[in-house]
């Protein structure tokens, strides 16, 4: 659980201070590029190992018996039986990662702004370096204010890659062989020994008197109190009043809609097209509703966050909700037929008040997505006032280029923030025990 609670805008910089301190990851572009890859790779372990782990309790557990009257050897066991039955699952994992990573802004932009400059990378438009990607690229040239037209082509050019590599993918399934080794029992090692080492540095920024990375400070407990007066609590009441709001919208929208699509024909498949445009998502997205928003005047405002955050809820919320409830009793949707009950008062009546496991969970899913977005409040929110947790401790390290950044109240600030994510995450799964989202 750890690990899904430790967002890229706390895990990011403070995987920095390590780099920043003991490489050369602002002036070495092959640095640059490893570190980013090694991050990146850091944050997708725990959704991938969630994910196959999932797929090989579905296996069944004869095998294991019998394997295990033969032989003790259960590494024999996952290489020859389990792997080989759960190919499609990993492979799956595979090209949600590449997607991701393909997409990904926070790593690249929080660890060195796009990387040390390439030796071709500077131009009087600015400078690309080893980590920027297309998401970085769309970035740099919005806060430059860019002709939106090179803004507009090069997420066009994002969104044919994302879709090529798709289609693609679907080609190479059938030729990809898995096979595992005793080499992944010493990965697993290293990222728990990481993990150790993360909260290490993340405890000695939060209790160093010293702002700088490179001077020794002495232990201190006023860092808590700096960031107190410095409008921490202001930053969490707007993160907590973005995200109660945003799910309690995402829960009412995605049954309502799960519930119209499941009077009608191909329901399911207007459903799985509407996951599939997910793939799609990103910054290159959020800077075109920026300038939407622009037109409508809603920026620098709550409701620009929570609009955006709703739309990204609403499709996996929604598939969520029409499974479950292809799973209640068909005599119930017959009689509200036969009693002429309106659809409507059938929903609020009777499907959303017998719908708490389902509704627990979408809670649970749609509150943590929204606690830890960052994207959206930083494109859309000016007003320091106005910050969420993610901008307000963005705001104390910036970017590479920050020159004056405040390590030991980004520390605090952190370890103030894991804290409440931890106990937010603990206090939702004892309320979803009892949900649906175990049988996911």
């Amino acid at each position: 659980m750890i690990g899904w609670t430790i967002p890229p805008y706390i895990g990011v910089p403070v995987w920095r201070t390590f780099f920043e301190k003991y490489t050369d990851i602002y002036i070495n572009p092959i640095t640059s590029f490893i570190s980013a890859t090694l991050i990146s790779s850091w944050f997708l372990i725990p959704f991938t190992s969630f994910f196959l782990y999932t797929f090989s309790e579905t296996q069944n557990k004869k095998y294991l018996e019998s394997f295990l009257l033969e032989s003790n050897k259960t590494d024999i066991y996952y290489k020859k039986i389990v792997v080989p039955n759960i190919k499609g699952a990993i492979y799956s994992a595979f090209i949600l990662n590449f997607l991701k990573a393909f997409k990904d802004f926070q790593v690249p932009w929080l660890l060195a702004e796009g990387g040390a400059p390439l030796s071709f990378g500077i131009t009087d438009k600015g400078i690309i370096g080893a980590t920027t990607n297309l998401e970085v690229l769309i970035y740099k040239l919005f806060n430059f204010e860019s002709d939106i037209s090179q803004v507009s082509s090069i997420s066009l050019l994002t969104i044919l890659i994302i879709t090529s590599v798709y289609f693609l993918s679907s080609k190479l399934n059938s030729k990809i062989k898995m096979n595992i080794s005793y080499f992944s029992k010493t990965l697993s090692y290293i990222w728990i020994f990481s993990i150790i080492y993360f909260f290490y540095i993340l405890l000695t920024l939060a209790f160093s008197n010293s702002q700088s990375i490179y001077l020794k400070g002495s232990f201190t407990l006023k860092n808590f109190k700096y960031i107190l007066d410095d409008g921490i609590v202001k930053s969490f009441s707007n993160t907590l009043l973005i995200s109660i709001i945003t799910s309690i919208l995402s829960i009412i929208l995605s049954m309502y809609f799960a519930y119209f699509l499941l009077n009608i024909k191909n329901g399911e498949n207007i459903l799985n097209f509407f996951n599939f445009l997910k793939i799609f998502s990103g910054l290159h997205i959020i800077i075109f509703i920026f300038y939407i928003y622009s037109k409508l005047r809603l920026l620098n405002t709550f409701t620009s966050v929570i609009l955006m955050l709703v739309a990204k809820n609403l499709p996996f919320l929604s598939l969520l909700s029409y499974h479950y409830f292809k799973n209640f009793p068909e005599d119930l949707f017959l009689l509200a037929k036969l009693d002429n009950i309106p659809k409507n008062t059938f929903f609020f009546k009777i499907l959303l008040p017998n719908s708490f496991p389902l509704v627990s969970s979408l809670f649970l899913l749609s509150t943590l997505n929204s606690f830890n977005a960052f994207l959206p409040p930083l494109v859309f929110l000016f007003d320091e006032s106005k910050y969420t947790l993610s901008i307000k401790l963005y705001s104390y390290v910036g970017a590479a280029n920050t020159h004056y950044p405040l390590w030991n109240l980004f520390g605090a600030a952190s370890f103030a923030t894991f804290l409440i994510l931890l106990i937010l995450t603990f206090l939702l799964l004892k309320i979803s025990k009892i949900s649906y989202i175990k049988y996911l």
